[in-house]
């Protein structure tokens, strides 16, 4: 059966609104979300410990004893439809072949699959999420049978069946950072899609939060930050990261940290220490 896949946003197609729908929903969001409410503080409020270097909502430390891990990076999914579906396809293969410096290689499909932001264009909702995000992801990898789309999460992670902990399962998990897009709701629909569901697709979602730490094998460290709408973290988030830093995670160790940057250019790429690297999706 042939997807229903919802048509690609016009954005500068001189008949289409959605341009000047979004600048205005931006200039509310600014106003009043991050201004006068900021989901992140909210977050921050409800954590269960006090304990920054125990925080399991925004803690994840069970990939670190694992030999080895590959991870794949999505961003801008928001138009969906074809487009996504293909990269999504692609990463829901158990391996690919690649040409690298003149020879074929095969490479596993990552064990952990991290998304940069802006799921659903042209504005977030229940409609554009599930149609132009969700549906994509699903066809190109199913959910568990079990799975129910309507079921919510109130106690993440919810373990598959079989599994005891976290540690032991081996099949692939997704996290997911927002962006400018998905911001322009205050956040509701992320928080509700990501936070409080279980599976996009076949990928496993054990994430709590908008932000979140991942410690990696040999070493590694993945940092998801949520710059909302003007570009920096609240307070409570640079305490939990500069707290994790200062007990867990030391100079010399390599860390990834990923954001979403609200800035017309190309994704960029920047080191800014001998052992840590940027990566920003730019929009």
């Amino acid at each position: 059966m042939k997807p229903d896949f919802l048509d690609m946003v016009p954005w500068y197609s001189g008949t289409s609104a959605d341009l000047f729908k979004t600048a205005f929903d931006l200039m509310v969001s600014v106003t009043l979300f991050v201004g006068r409410f900021d989901m992140r503080m909210m977050q921050a409020a409800m954590k269960s410990t006090t304990d920054e270097t125990r925080n399991d909502d925004v803690l994840y430390d069970y990939f670190n004893e694992r030999e080895d891990l590959w991870f794949d990076f999505v961003a801008d999914t928001g138009d969906g439809g074809n487009s996504s579906y293909t990269v999504a396809r692609l990463l829901a293969q158990p391996s690919i072949q690649t040409v690298i410096g003149g020879s074929m290689h095969t490479l596993p499909r990552g064990n952990l699959l991290v998304i940069g932001g802006d799921l659903a264009y042209p504005n977030p909702s229940s409609f554009t999420y599930e149609r132009r995000f969700f549906g994509p992801f699903e066809y190109a990898m199913q959910p568990p049978r079990w799975y129910k789309a309507e079921h919510i999460a109130v106690d993440k992670p919810e373990v598959p069946p079989g599994v005891s902990k976290m540690k032991k399962y081996d099949g692939p998990q997704c996290f997911i950072i927002p962006g400018n897009h998905d911001w322009f709701d205050g956040l509701n629909t992320f928080m509700r899609y990501i936070c409080h569901k279980s599976w996009l697709g076949g990928w496993f979602l054990p994430q709590r939060k908008s932000y979140f730490a991942l410690q990696l094998p040999k070493g590694w460290w993945i940092f998801g930050l949520d710059l909302a709408l003007h570009g920096d973290i609240d307070v409570y988030q640079f305490k939990f990261f500069a707290e994790l830093c200062r007990n867990k995670v030391h100079y010399s160790v390599p860390c990834l940290s990923f954001c979403f940057e609200l800035d017309f250019s190309i994704t960029s790429v920047s080191c800014f220490s001998t052992h840590s690297c940027l990566i920003t999706s730019t929009m």
